[in-house]
């Protein structure tokens, strides 16, 4: 006699698989830790002149650099005064008596004294007349620096800012002032910033410095260009690096941003298509997200790139130099 076929409920079972697969992948989430991210604002992707890039051939043919295991990130203390910047203009039109010109906003003058503000990047640029400089006097770096931060120091605002001595410019006594050799230069253009755990900031794809002044060799001021905001950085967290390798293949997948074009044969260069990307050095350098109010650390690329249209290109493009998402 046959013995009846017994039916495995099929049901129950794949309940219970789905169940320990479900708790399994519970435990796991729990035991593997997630990787921090910073949301990825549109700055990260978008160039300086607010296009996006396509990379093809990308390569890094630089020298490899001391990239720290884990970067700082910073956020602005909340007792930083956000009015300073507005105080010091208005010190300035008190002090030099600078009258607003009629039809011309953000715009302060008198004889040849002004201040104005360019909305477009958020700085002050103040200017004092053209001083005569004396031919054959060398300018000492540390006592035009010092002239610099007095600025700042007279009208009691001292922000945590550094010369960026490896970017001086000397400039010489012409009425279009060029760059020249130290020695025959008669006034210095010093470019500062915050430094961030030993590393320059600047504001999200900007290539500006955020502050600057111009010395003479008579260490009398002529030119200050400061932001709108002055502010103090707090680390508030610490995150892991990625590496240099991981860094090009972000720039190739379109996580990147052009923040300087040059060409010595257009003046409007296409950007939208890169056949060849040669990166061929690398920095470090803290970027501010003005959205995030946050300072991150990036890679900066000096690169030759050739685009669709065949010109040459020496650029500047910078990526996150820790990990990063979009939102979506």
């Amino acid at each position: 006699m046959q013995k009846p076929v017994r039916k495995i409920k099929l049901v129950p079972i794949l309940i219970i698989v789905i169940i320990v697969a479900l708790l399994v992948s519970a435990a796991l989430t729990i035991l593997t830790p997630q990787k921090d991210k910073i949301v990825q604002n549109d700055f990260v992707i978008n160039n300086y002149n607010d296009t996006k890039s396509t990379f093809k051939n990308i390569s890094f043919s630089g020298t490899t650099i001391n990239i720290p295991e884990k970067f700082k990130i910073y956020q602005i203390d909340p007792n930083t005064s956000l009015d300073l910047s507005t105080k010091l203009a208005e010190k300035l039109i008190n002090e030099y008596q600078l009258v607003a010109r009629e039809n011309v906003e953000n715009y302060w003058q008198n004889g040849a004294i002004f201040l104005v503000k360019n909305t477009n990047d958020d700085r002050y640029a103040f200017n004092l007349p053209f001083a005569e400089q004396q031919n054959g006097l060398t300018i000492v770096v540390d006592e035009a620096i010092k002239t610099c931060l007095n600025f700042y120091s007279k009208y009691n605002i001292n922000p945590p800012l550094t010369a960026q001595k490896n970017q001086l410019i000397y400039l010489n006594n012409n009425l279009e002032q060029a760059e020249t050799e130290p020695e025959q230069a008669t006034s210095l253009q010093i470019p500062l910033t915050y430094q961030l755990d030993g590393y320059p900031m600047f504001y999200q794809n900007e290539n500006n410095y955020p502050f600057l002044c111009k010395v003479n060799n008579n260490y009398e001021l002529t030119r200050v260009v400061f932001k709108s905001n002055f502010y103090t950085f707090t680390p508030i967290k610490e995150m892991d690096s990625i590496t240099i390798d991981q860094a090009v293949k972000n720039i190739k997948d379109g996580k990147a941003s052009i923040i300087d074009a040059q060409s010595k044969i257009a003046d409007i260069i296409d950007l939208s298509w890169i056949n060849e990307a040669d990166l061929y050095s690398v920095s470090i350098e803290y970027r501010y997200d003005e959205g995030l109010k946050i300072a991150y650390p990036f890679y900066k690329f000096k690169a030759k790139l050739t685009n669709s249209a065949g010109i040459n290109i020496e650029a500047l493009v910078i990526t996150p130099a820790v990990e990063t998402a979009s939102e979506d």
